[in-house]
């Protein structure tokens, strides 16, 4: 059983957008699934796919791209500087001009040492053990973004600016974002390309840093794309920030719900990175993505027409799909994220047991972040 869906609520989400921060939406994935894996949703006015079927489907067809035809910026970001770092985004685009920063992007993430990762988070989290309720919402989004700082190549000193900054910087990508959100991260994201900007001309001298990679890479085969590796280096913050959020407190969820695994965990914890894979899968902190049709697509015996929207509703899919993406747009990140979610969660895992939480859902149409706060005492 979803860990979730141990949390009982008898109605389900009105619509798949509903479902990412519903008490427990398993169940009505499930029936999803079941149905055809392609159908129009009139009330949201645009196409679902669903189940394992219906979402490889979409995710592997060349034609149903990441962002319309004819708009790779949100009309809302056109022409600021969040939106100048969106369009250089490979997670947010797609075609040739993308592929080999996405190469070169992917083959510096794998190179990092994830034992010593795991050794630093957990030095990192050690010292840093949510005591009360407050500090661990604060927690998941920060601890995660300071080891990707670290790992970039930032100094200690300069973390909690760039975590503050990229908070603010990623209500850019939320349609539920208002006006003072937005301004605020237009006022992120020039920060943050300075920031980097700095950070780019020690390159040189942080060898062994993600960074330094990266622009090793990237000289190698000629991406000087204007701002490319800078907006892809802010994106590596972006990208760890919701994503790794969620499947840190989605981890404290499933502690919470059964809490016999913080016993069997302590007596085995190498089984600790088992339990983040099932996490990320059974209760991932990516439910659904949106592809656009760039051509009339035939998927399933389906014809879906040019110009369409369709809701990748990945949750449906089962343990086909975690919210680390799939196929072209798998994340390459992945195991950076899960590496740090458990060192965290190794870290914390005592304090957190005398903790008394209860825990709802942050607004969104696609992500899934538990805020915790105090629960009834055992």
């Amino acid at each position: 059983m979803p860990f979730a869906d141990l949390l009982i609520d008898p109605a389900d989400p009105v619509h798949p957008l509903a479902a990412a921060t519903h008490a427990a939406p398993y169940g009505y994935y499930r029936r999803l699934a079941e149905g055809p894996p392609l159908r129009f949703d009139a009330p949201l006015d645009c196409w679902l796919a669903t189940g394992a079927a219906g979402v490889q489907a979409v995710l592997a067809h060349p034609a149903c791209r990441v962002r319309p035809l004819g708009q790779a910026v949100p009309q809302n970001l056109a022409g600021t500087p969040c939106g100048a770092i969106f369009a250089e985004l490979v997670r947010m685009n797609d075609g040739e001009r993308y592929a080999v920063p996405k190469q070169v992007l992917a083959r510096a993430l794998a190179q990092v040492d994830l034992a010593r990762l795991h050794g630093r988070v957990m030095d990192l989290a050690g010292d840093r053990v949510p005591g009360r309720v407050a500090r661990l919402n604060e927690a998941i989004f920060e601890l995660p973004l300071f080891a990707m700082a670290d790992l970039l190549g930032f100094a200690p000193a300069q973390w909690p600016a760039l975590a503050a900054w990229t908070r603010d910087f990623v209500a850019c990508l939320s349609p539920l974002s208002n006006g003072e959100q937005l301004a605020g991260a237009q006022q992120a994201a020039y920060a943050l390309l300075q920031g980097f900007t700095a950070l780019l001309r020690e390159a040189e001298a942080l060898p062994g840093s993600l960074l330094h990679d990266i622009v090793a890479g990237a000289d190698a085969v000629g991406w000087h794309a204007s701002g490319g590796v800078l907006a892809n280096l802010v994106g590596l913050l972006s990208q760890t920030c919701d994503a790794t959020a969620g499947l840190l407190g989605n981890a404290v969820v499933a502690l919470r719900a059964q809490p016999e695994l913080c016993t069997q965990l302590r007596a085995a914890p190498g089984r600790w990175p088992a339990l983040l894979r099932d996490v990320s899968q059974r209760d991932p902190s990516i439910h659904n993505t949106r592809r656009y049709t760039a051509e009339d697509v035939q998927l399933h015996g389906v014809r879906i027409p040019a110009g369409q929207m369709i809701i990748v509703v990945l949750a449906s899919a089962g343990q086909a799909e975690s919210g680390f993406g799939h196929g072209r747009h798998a994340c390459p990140g992945q195991s950076i994220a899960q590496t740090i979610a458990t060192a965290c969660l190794q870290a914390w895992a005592e304090g957190l047991e005398d903790m008394a939480l209860a825990w709802s859902y942050l607004p969104s149409l696609n992500a899934r972040i538990p805020v915790f706060m105090q629960g009834a005492s055992a």
